[in-house]
């Protein structure tokens, strides 16, 4: 018995060790000139240097920059940096993978599955919503009134990671980076008075004249401002940065606690169970579970307990519900889903369409 708990107890370290190992061990974004590689077990000079820089012989350089001793013999976890000037990158696009109103690209109105490079500008109107989608399955969404800049879209040479510097000119900015956890090379979204730095992370920018606010959902993330070089951001945080430089970081509310929507006299509605310093509720629809597919954007009274949700289209819908604080940053979402529009059907079930091939949606009374 003894020897079994022993052997139980080497496994779970073991399988503990990888899982801390693999957590710790990826490209982890930038800092200052410097990309930021976590090492992991196997690691060498050499090999992380012919990956990144694509030649193995810069690997006496990182050595001496990162003060190691033995280039076969890496701490794991180790902190390394790699200048940006040594890796080789090539220049990728976006793509507009969904978009909704009035979307512009280059003051011309957009088409889907429209290619972006750097040195596009995108703009949203007053009902419009846009999502990109990079060449690492990151997902870029602008809610309306919002302009971005795509300064800089690149990606290392070999790793095929992410180089890009985005410019939230006005409005919003919803970011999934790096969703299949492959980590970033450099992702940062400037804004008039701030920077953000992310690693792999979920979060949301806003930017006014007076102030620009970034609120970390999960993952990695840093501010610059002239201040203040490279503030770490935690989890489930934000940050209200005025343009005389003044910075608040404080919690972001909690996702709100609703109810399963149910048909009203006003159609589907779900109960909102109020949060405490809530000054309001943004509500935002989508037509995909992972929010990308933005179609509605409205606000809540922060007395009012019930949210009114409005089909906009066929298929399922998602509404994503946050408080607002005292300093207008937004909190955790909470997610119903609800049906859409019926569509008329024919007998044999298959939806009728109209000359453009768009299905007939039905009344909802």
């Amino acid at each position: 018995m003894r020897i079994f708990s022993a052997l139980l107890q080497l496994v779970l370290c073991f399988l503990f060790s990888n899982y801390a190992t693999s957590a710790l061990a990826q490209p982890a974004g930038a800092k200052d000139d410097y990309f930021i590689y976590f090492v992991e077990a196997g690691d060498t000079l050499s090999e992380l240097s012919e990956l990144y820089t694509t030649r193995s012989s810069h690997w006496r350089h990182l050595q001496q920059l990162n003060q190691v001793e033995d280039e076969m013999r890496l701490p794991i976890g180790k902190e390394l940096k790699i200048p940006f000037d040594l890796i080789p990158v090539i220049a990728t696009e976006a793509t507009l993978v969904h978009y909704k109103g009035d979307v512009k690209i280059n003051h011309q109105s957009a088409t889907k599955h429209t290619r972006l490079k750097a040195g596009d500008i995108i703009n949203t109107g007053s009902r419009g919503f846009a999502t990109l989608q990079l060449e690492d399955g990151s997902t870029l969404t602008l809610p309306p009134q919002s302009q971005l800049y795509l300064k800089q879209l690149n990606a290392f040479e070999r790793a095929r990671i992410s180089d890009a510097i985005l410019e939230l000119q006005q409005g919003s900015i919803e970011s999934h980076v790096a969703p299949n956890n492959t980590g970033v090379g450099r992702f940062e979204i400037h804004t008039p008075i701030s920077i953000t730095g992310i690693r792999g992370t979920n979060l949301r920018v806003h930017t006014t004249d007076a102030h620009t606010q970034t609120e970390l959902l999960s993952g990695k993330a840093h501010i610059d401002r002239p201040e203040q070089r490279f503030q770490m951001l935690s989890n489930g945080y934000g940050a209200n940065i005025s343009a005389d430089g003044k910075t608040a970081i404080t919690a972001l509310l909690p996702a709100p606690q609703l109810t399963l929507p149910k048909r009203g006299p006003k159609g589907w509605q779900t109960e909102l169970i109020p949060v405490s310093g809530a000054q309001a509720y943004l509500v935002q629809v989508a037509l995909s579970e992972n929010g990308s597919q933005a179609v509605q954007r409205f606000t809540v009274p922060a007395d009012q307990n019930i949210v009114y949700l409005r089909p906009s289209g066929p298929g399922e819908h998602y509404a994503f519900v946050r408080a607002i604080d005292e300093h207008g940053l937004m909190g955790l979402d909470a997610v119903v889903s609800y049906p859409g529009q019926g569509v008329l059907t024919s007998t044999d079930g298959s939806p009728v369409v109209s000359g453009d091939g768009q299905p007939i949606l039905l009344t909802d009374y």
